[in-house]
C-alpha cells in the first residue's frame, strides 16, 4: 500500500493540510459586547464587531480586544 504512493500525492495532501490550516485560522468568532482590534503588517486595518468573521492568515493580526 505504502508503495503505491508517489511524490505528487505526498505534495497533495501536505498542500490539502496547509489549506485545511489556513483556513481555520482565518476563521474568527468575535463574542457578543467585545469589539477586536485587527491590524495587517503592523498597521490598523479595521475593527471586528460580534459575530463571525474572517481574517488573512498570517497577515492579520488580532491586536487589541475590547470589551464593550
Amino acid at each position: 500500500m505504502i508503495s503505491n504512493i508517489n511524490g505528487f500525492t505526498v505534495f497533495s495532501i501536505v498542500l490539502f493540510v496547509f489549506v485545511l490550516v489556513s483556513v481555520a485560522n482565518g476563521v474568527r468568532i468575535v463574542p457578543q459586547g467585545e469589539e477586536w482590534i485587527v491590524q495587517r503588517l503592523g498597521k490598523y486595518r479595521t475593527t471586528l464587531l460580534p459575530g463571525l468573521r474572517f481574517t488573512i492568515p498570517y497577515v492579520d493580526v488580532i491586536s487589541y480586544k475590547v470589551t464593550t
